[in-house]
């Protein structure tokens, strides 16, 4: 069953995450700056936005969930590092003190896809990254060195195994 998700409190006054349609010109910026790649057309797309001067949300963090048989892959995770910067000291210490944007955001993501999706899978090799999505609950698969997975339900081991085969079958992603 999939958890409820309720942002930090702490955050509510200057950070909102949702998904949107569309994150082709919202997360343009990030992702070249990080992956040096564009805003996949595909999968569901979650940004955390952050409030700036006079009111002006930015997109401060992106990620993407790709569909994947009866679960998700996650991927593209990206932090704008020159938003967050912009940030005064007291709003920073607020972000690093709830785990920062990426956290926050994965939790809301597994929340919202978390009925539609037997599991979420990544690839990731970052330690920085693993450290976050360990506390949302993601666990290595014993046999891969980058593969990881997030369950959220059980699976018969027939059925879960040939679902982790398919997704190995995937490569990085």
């Amino acid at each position: 069953m999939s958890d409820s998700f309720q942002l930090d409190p702490s955050l509510a006054e200057f950070v909102t995450i949702t998904e949107v349609a569309d994150a082709s010109r919202l997360a343009a910026a990030v992702l070249r700056r990080k992956y040096n790649m564009e805003v996949p057309p595909h999968g569901r797309h979650v940004l955390a936005f952050v409030a700036g001067e006079a009111g002006c949300w930015m997109p401060a963090f992106y990620v993407n969930y790709l569909p994947h048989r009866n679960a998700m892959l996650i991927g593209g995770a990206a932090t704008d590092g020159e938003i967050l910067r912009r940030l005064d000291a007291q709003r920073q210490a607020l972000l690093a003190d709830a785990g920062g944007l990426m956290l926050q955001s994965v939790r809301y993501s597994e929340a919202r896809f978390g009925e539609v999706s037997v599991g979420t899978f990544g690839h990731c090799g970052d330690e920085r990254s693993w450290s976050i999505l360990e506390r949302c609950g993601y666990r290595r698969i014993a046999d891969h060195p980058h593969l990881i997975v997030r369950w959220n339900r059980d699976l018969p081991g027939a059925e879960r195994n040939g679902l982790v085969d398919s997704v190995r079958e995937l490569g990085p992603f």
